[in-house]
């Protein structure tokens, strides 16, 4: 009686298994954004990294995704309560069982994460090759999947 559940229980495992498979791998993607940063009251009116990753956050919101198809693991940028954010960054996760495929979180990402840099540069009327201070002034970003 002991083999025959255990061979079911490894049976019910390896068809879990082939399942996961078969619906695909977890997929993560990060999504970066780079800016010039500064201090919030010398500096007031730059463009912040992490403002920007955030409005890609929402513009992914409305890129049509069936709810629960993915999840926003984190958000992070910046390294101080007083500052303008040079970096920010957010981290999707697919939900494996959604239906929805790697490559197309990728596109939307991508495509979120584009208007949501081009907004925010277009907020603080910079364009790219804009610079402050010798550097780059515009919101740059890259979509990496993990």
């Amino acid at each position: 009686m002991k083999k025959i559940i255990s061979s079911l229980l490894l049976a019910t495992l390896a068809a879990g298994a082939s399942l996961a498979q078969a619906q695909g791998a977890a997929t993560t993607i990060v999504a970066e954004f780079q800016g010039p940063g500064g201090h919030s009251s010398s500096n007031y009116g730059r463009t912040s990294a992490l403002h920007a990753a955030a409005r890609a956050m929402m513009e992914l919101q409305k890129s049509g995704l069936p709810a629960g198809s993915y999840s926003v693991s984190e958000l992070t940028g910046g390294n101080s309560v007083n500052s303008i954010a040079s970096d920010g960054k957010f981290v999707v996760k697919l939900n494996p069982a959604s239906g929805v495929s790697a490559a197309d979180l990728l596109a939307k990402v991508t495509a979120a994460s584009k208007t949501g840099a081009e907004t925010e540069n277009a907020f603080r009327k910079v364009k790219p090759g804009d610079l402050t201070a010798g550097a780059p002034a515009d919101i740059r970003y890259s979509v990496k999947q993990q």
